[in-house]
């Protein structure tokens, strides 16, 4: 959901904004505002004329100077770990933007309300319509097989459907292992993912192999291990399913695709 220190749109002819948070950077892209962009972090990797744009660091820390230098018109970030920076950012008088998506519901109001910022509203309601249509029109699972998602290993670490990735698996039909935990992302057992004997598997972190999951301590009994329904960066491009952007209509696209296959 949106929270904002500022309420109104960027009044300025030619907005400077400075985009901490990737999947914000997609969204302004996707609706032809890029021009307005005069800051990154590292992680905006996509489209590729954000590779032209400065960067002011990294997601998980970057550098207040580098944001201060540019002289943004507004700064957008995102939630949990850049909370306190924003905090910071607001100390020093900038006009300071929050969005962290946790549904697909939210994802459009994310856009709607960039849109209104950048003074491009009629793209942001045209996507919001496509991403709607799309969504809409993908085949749903009809038999919800079962599916854990790992968003990281050292230590085990899920997301629960009340998270965006989880509202992703329910829209494309598929049943949460762990519909609900203490935090949208948050550690798991290996004991627990073994007995609740998941049908699909999802990794969505780099390296990790097939070999590397069916490795692992008892987790031969898993169904998803036995008929081998194990699915890595290999096979789906994390971006589509973490970044609460535009591209999640191919994420879902991709996950029943998947899915299908082993119907």
């Amino acid at each position: 959901m949106l929270s904002c220190t500022g309420s109104q749109p960027v009044d300025a002819p030619h907005p400077r904004i400075v985009v901490l948070s990737p999947e914000l950077a997609e969204i302004i892209c996707v609706l032809g505002a890029e021009e307005h962009i005069t800051g990154i972090v590292l992680e905006c990797d996509y489209p590729n004329e954000l590779h032209e744009k400065n960067s002011v660091g990294s997601f998980s820390s970057p550098s207040i100077e580098k944001i201060a230098a540019l002289e943004p018109d507004a700064v957008l970030c995102t939630g949990m770990e850049q909370e306190i920076l924003s905090h910071q950012l607001d100390k020093l008088g900038m006009e300071v933007f929050r969005f962290f998506p946790s549904s697909l519901t939210s994802l459009y109001e994310t856009i709607v309300s960039v849109g209104e910022l950048l003074h491009h509203n009629q793209e942001a309601d045209s996507l919001v319509q496509y991403m709607q249509q799309k969504i809409e029109k993908i085949s749903k699972l009809t038999n919800k097989p079962s599916v854990y998602i790992e968003i990281y290993n050292k230590p085990l670490m899920s997301a629960s459907s009340g998270s965006f990735v989880g509202d992703l698996l329910r829209a494309t039909g598929l049943e949460n292992i762990f519909p609900e935990l203490p935090r949208e992302y948050c550690a798991v057992s290996s004991e627990n993912i073994v007995k609740l004997d998941p049908d699909i598997i999802i990794i969505t972190y780099p390296n990790a192999t097939k070999k590397d999951i069916t490795s692992r301590l008892g987790w031969q009994t898993i169904s998803a291990v036995k008929t081998n329904n194990i699915y890595t960066t290999e096979d789906i491009d994390p971006d589509l399913l973490l970044r609460a952007g535009p591209r999640v209509v191919q994420g879902i696209q991709k996950l029943s695709e998947l899915s299908k296959q082993n119907e």
